[in-house]
């Protein structure tokens, strides 16, 4: 029994009572710089029985107003059990678990009320893009959007137009001091050109933007760059001597810097400008010229071929322009291709002509066999007919080897003494000429002096070896001969001269004139008796002419002269007399013509009774 009362003694004694919350914390959330309170409610208790616990730290403050925490405080009615945890001015440092604690009394057990956690919410103190959004056409890009210094980390979202698509899209959050979170978004897509001035968006969500009801947006327009597009045109016609124009139009983004011109791999310093002038020749025929384009993007070439229209030229296996006249020297019975090269563009037609007939064409070569002096040798003119600038032609002379062919014949020169004569030897130069001379029938070689003047003039066929002849004296006459040697021999032409002396020369000029003198006298004789029987046969016509008109005037006075006689036949005798008295005398004026001219009016009267007349 004793042990019993003992017992329930120590029960009762040990037995606390264990106080319950009214009202615990909640979690909760709040924006940084805000004012929160966290609630806890218990039965009515001392002041100084409850107080707060952050993180497990219990040692906050013994009384209400936590004196070593400013911003923290235990508000509401103790009695009443009303002891709320105030926290002015909200930072991050707040963030933590908070408990509302009853200390333990001496039969009160203590009490920890649940765990409310308290998370300060922060906007991003920035949200920006990457600026500025350069991207460079057709290579991968990338567009990065930040938000900054946010709790918790602000979600991003792209807004892009419908004609712009991205490749991928990548996020990820960075910690930043105090826990705040830095999140990064980038887009990755390959641009174009047609991206520029696009406006593209970049939003962040979070819910401490919510709570705020704000909108975080940011926004910028798309720079699209690219390397420089080149096109090159060319005005003018592409013909030989003739000046083009070429233009190089540049089309980039950022500004061109600079223009530069190249002749395949060679820089023209002609022109830094986008456009320049270029006189043509055969040798650019082909060519690339390249106009370079540089921009901040890079560089970049466009070429243009040039097509020149130049006529013919005749060239060597080489490419060597060779004269329009050559030689080919052979041996009588032997055989030979002779070739012909003609560079042009367009490219020319090519006939072989020999004695004015066309023996092949669209060949470059033709062979002539066993060669005869009379039915092979001679020029052979290769013709190519360009379809712009027509015709050019080359000769090609086929010779045997043998002496120096005299192209002057010998021919007889006529002089008067005194005066001066030039003759003038041609030689073929088919075989080099080793020499040449002139010399006199029976004397020595001439030599230029006072006397003779020795010259000569040079071409690609012949030599014109000339010898003048200074005041011709009696003594001069005979013959003059020209000589040349080669290496197969020689050949003279022969002048041969004939001189007159004065005498002559006057007699000759005498006769001369004196006759041309009579042929004119002549002359003169028959056109003057012409122009007379001319005369003589024009005056016969007029006056058979006038003869006729006065024998119809003599006929109607017939007419008239018997009309009188009826009218008046009461008339006497006398009167028919005197009438054909006047009829006589009418036509004794027509047999002596008397009526030569028109002035001839003859009027007769009887008695004035009636007038008559003829008129002619």
């Amino acid at each position: 029994m004793l042990l019993f009362l003992l017992i329930l003694v120590y029960l009762v004694n040990g037995i606390k009572i264990n106080n319950q919350f009214l009202q615990e914390p909640e979690d909760v959330e709040t924006i940084i710089g805000s004012t929160l309170i966290l609630h806890c409610r218990t039965e009515p208790l001392d002041e100084n029985q409850v107080t707060w616990c952050k993180n497990d730290f219990c040692t906050l403050g013994k009384t209400r107003d936590l004196p070593f925490y400013p911003r923290y405080e235990i508000i509401g009615q103790a009695h009443q059990g009303e002891h709320h945890f105030k926290i002015v001015n909200v930072s991050l440092e707040d963030m933590g678990m908070y408990q509302c604690q009853i200390r333990a009394g001496a039969r009160r057990a203590g009490s920890m009320s649940r765990k409310a956690k308290l998370t300060v919410l922060q906007i991003p103190t920035s949200l920006s893009l990457d600026s500025p959004i350069v991207l460079i056409e057709n290579v991968l890009s990338f567009i990065v959007c930040r938000a900054q210094n946010a709790m918790p980390e602000a979600k991003l979202s792209w807004h892009l137009p419908k004609s712009i698509s991205y490749l991928s899209k990548n996020d990820y959050a960075l910690i930043s001091d105090q826990s705040l979170r830095n999140s990064i978004s980038n887009i990755t897509f390959i641009p174009n050109r047609l991206y520029h001035g696009k406006l593209i968006q970049c939003q962040a969500h979070s819910s401490a933007i919510d709570i705020m009801n704000k909108t975080m947006i940011t926004q910028q327009y798309i720079q699209t760059i690219f390397s420089p597009e080149i096109n090159i045109s060319l005005i003018g016609e592409q013909t030989e001597n003739e000046r083009i124009n070429i233009s190089c139009n540049v089309y980039c983004r950022p500004h061109l810097e600079k223009i530069k011109w190249f002749n395949g791999s060679s820089l023209l310093n002609l022109t830094d400008k986008n456009h320049f002038e270029l006189l043509l020749t055969r040798y650019m025929h082909k060519n690339q010229i390249i106009c370079q384009a540089t921009n901040q993007v890079g560089i970049q070439n466009q070429s243009i071929t040039l097509l020149i229209n130049y006529k013919p030229i005749f060239i060597d296996n080489y490419g060597n322009q060779i004269k329009n006249y050559s030689v080919i020297l052979v041996e009588e019975g032997e055989s030979v291709e002779i070739q012909c090269l003609v560079d042009s563009y367009p490219s020319s037609y090519i006939s072989w002509i020999f004695n004015q007939q066309t023996m092949l064409k669209n060949e470059t070569s033709l062979k002539i066999s066993n060669i005869q002096s009379t039915n092979h040798t001679g020029v052979y003119i290769c013709s190519a007919n360009h379809s712009i600038f027509g015709i050019f032609n080359r000769s090609i002379r086929v010779a045997l080897k043998g002496p120096p062919e005299m192209i002057s014949e010998t021919t007889v020169n006529s002089i008067y003494v005194g005066q001066s004569i030039l003759l003038v030897c041609s030689i073929s130069t088919d075989i080099p000429i080793e020499n040449i001379y002139w010399s006199r029938e029976g004397h020595s070689r001439l030599n230029s002096n006072e006397k003779y003047e020795i010259s000569e003039n040079r071409s690609d066929e012949l030599i014109e070896y000339k010898l003048l002849i200074k005041f011709i004296l009696s003594s001069d006459e005979g013959d003059y001969i020209c000589t040349g040697i080669n290496q197969y021999g020689s050949s003279a032409t022969k002048f041969q001269l004939r001189v007159i002396n004065l005498k002559n020369y006057f007699i000759q000029r005498s006769f001369l004139y004196g006759s041309i003198f009579l042929g004119l006298f002549f002359c003169f004789i028959l056109i003057s008796f012409s122009l007379i029987n001319h005369y003589r046969q024009k005056n016969d016509q007029r006056i058979r002419k006038k003869s006729s008109t006065t024998d119809e005037t003599i006929s109607s006075l017939a007419k008239q002269q018997e009309n009188i006689q009826h009218d008046y036949q009461d008339e006497t005798n006398s009167n028919i007399d005197q009438y054909l008295y006047h009829e006589q005398l009418i036509n004794n004026h027509q047999r002596n013509n008397i009526f030569h001219s028109s002035q001839n009016d003859l009027f007769y009267f009887k008695d004035n009774i009636e007038r008559f007349s003829t008129v002619v």
